[in-house]
């Protein structure tokens, strides 16, 4: 069965797209909260050395640990799509009268163990920040009171964010989804050869299952002097979905026949719903 799940794991591979500059910021983030954590640990282990090189390694500590705080605070509470890779449907682009068009859908998700290791980070960076403070600053209470109090006020909108994707990555898959096509899938393996173009290429129906497609899928094809090439274009879009369709009716099919489970299987079908339930409307 797993290497029957390889194909299907290589053909939605090539839809996953990296964005390295978000990949570069996280490994630089693990690489400083690692320093942080090796400082931490070797102020409790040479806790009798030298207070002056002590006092040193808590202020650098104490300065990156803030950093890591302020930073993921700031990511995590202003930007939803922090992840490093997204599923790009497509990205297309054509010209009409030398204007060039780009047309793209790229669906941005971000997975629990991603979340579970910035909980970590958070949680763990203010407990160095509060005993850093008391280290660094033990014959200045005040000092150590106003860090202590400002960590804890930057970790609450962080945790914040952090628990509201945590609730978009648990809640279960859309109920009219899983109650239509992945329960009943088979009798909808051909559902991209019957459907209807509504006026202007707006969306696309699907009469029989009373669904239709998301508006801003398609270009709209209101000018009449380009409207053969902007509704080839829509059929291309339109063919894309068809072929993942059809890949994914067959890892239902192979999956259900042989009642396989496994947690490979579930992020593939998992890849699979997120790109039908953005296409779909409810």
């Amino acid at each position: 069965m797993k290497k029957e799940l390889q194909q299907y794991k290589k053909f939605i591979n090539q839809y996953k797209k990296i964005n390295y500059f978000n990949l570069i910021l996280f490994i630089c983030d693990l690489i400083i909260f690692s320093l942080v954590l090796s400082g931490f640990i070797f102020q409790i282990i040479q806790a009798n050395s030298s207070k002056d090189s002590n006092q040193m390694i808590a202020y650098l500590v104490l300065f990156l640990s803030f950093y890591i705080l302020i930073k993921f605070t700031i990511t995590n509470f202003f930007y939803n799509n922090i992840y490093f890779i997204k599923l790009n449907i497509y990205n297309k682009e054509f010209e009409i009268s030398k204007i060039k068009i780009e047309k793209k859908e790229i669906i941005c998700s971000t997975p629990f163990w991603f979340l579970t290791i910035l909980i970590f980070i958070n949680i763990f960076s203010t407990i160095i920040i509060n005993y850093q403070s008391d280290t660094a600053f033990e014959n200045q209470p005040i000092i150590s009171a106003c860090i202590s109090t400002m960590a804890s006020i930057l970790l609450i909108p962080s945790f914040s964010a952090i628990l509201n994707k945590i609730t978009e990555v648990k809640k279960p898959v859309v109920n009219n989804y899983t109650n239509l096509l992945k329960q009943q899938f088979i009798s909808f393996k051909n559902i991209f050869k019957n459907y209807e173009v509504a006026e202007n290429f707006e969306f696309i129906s699907f009469k029989e299952l009373s669904l239709q497609s998301k508006k801003g899928i398609f270009l709209i094809s209101k000018d009449a002097n380009y409207k053969k090439e902007i509704v080839k274009f829509n059929e291309e879009i339109i063919k894309i979905y068809s072929e993942i369709w059809e890949k994914y009716y067959e890892l239902l099919e192979i999956s259900r026949s042989k009642n396989f489970k496994s947690k490979w299987q579930f992020n593939l079908e998992r890849d699979f719903d997120k790109i039908f339930i953005n296409f779909l409307e409810w």
